[in-house]
């Protein structure tokens, strides 16, 4: 039987499982339906396109000669595996937005790794634009990352808040 501490980080890994597994399998569904650069309008303001990255977030560094693919993916790999065993150590005593940021920010980091591994580069496939404008292009790994960074951010303001009221009192 699992003690309450096991069951709640298992909570967590398994969303940071649930990222991946969607992030990869979207990035499939594109690279088997999509050639390189194709580009399928959703509505008027968003694409699907399929894009390599071999680069940063925003496609920093991409036009590189590849001297970046080694530092991303150790970047990743650490984010990866600090997050996760942060979470394997403290979820039970943490609040769940932290949790979830965490889960989130490791799940896409991963996601991306395994491109990196694989491949040398990120699949991209979201594209937003108004009129001529292009938002870069990303995939779920990303928007995760972003998603659980805003988290952390609101949990980390909140936490500050609720100490600068305590120490008040």
């Amino acid at each position: 039987m699992l003690n309450t501490r096991s069951y709640s980080y298992w909570i967590w890994l398994l969303l940071v499982f649930s990222i991946v597994l969607v992030d990869q399998y979207s990035k499939f569904l594109v690279v088997e339906r999509l050639n390189l650069f194709d580009r399928f309008t959703l509505t008027s303001y968003l694409d699907l396109i399929r894009l390599h990255n071999s680069g940063a977030a925003f496609s920093l560094f991409a036009s590189d000669t590849g001297w970046q693919r080694w530092p991303l993916i150790l970047v990743s790999a650490g984010v990866g595996t600090i997050l996760i065993g942060w979470l394997v150590r403290n979820a039970s005593s943490s609040p769940a937005l932290q949790n979830t940021a965490f889960a989130m920010i490791a799940g896409g980091a991963i996601g991306n790794l395994i491109d990196r591994l694989n491949q040398g580069y990120v699949v991209d496939f979201i594209l937003f634009h108004i009129g001529q404008w292009n938002y870069p292009a990303f995939n779920i790994a990303d928007s995760c990352i972003t998603i659980g960074l805003i988290l952390f951010l609101i949990e980390t303001y909140q936490s500050s808040k609720q100490t600068e009221k305590t120490s008040r009192s």
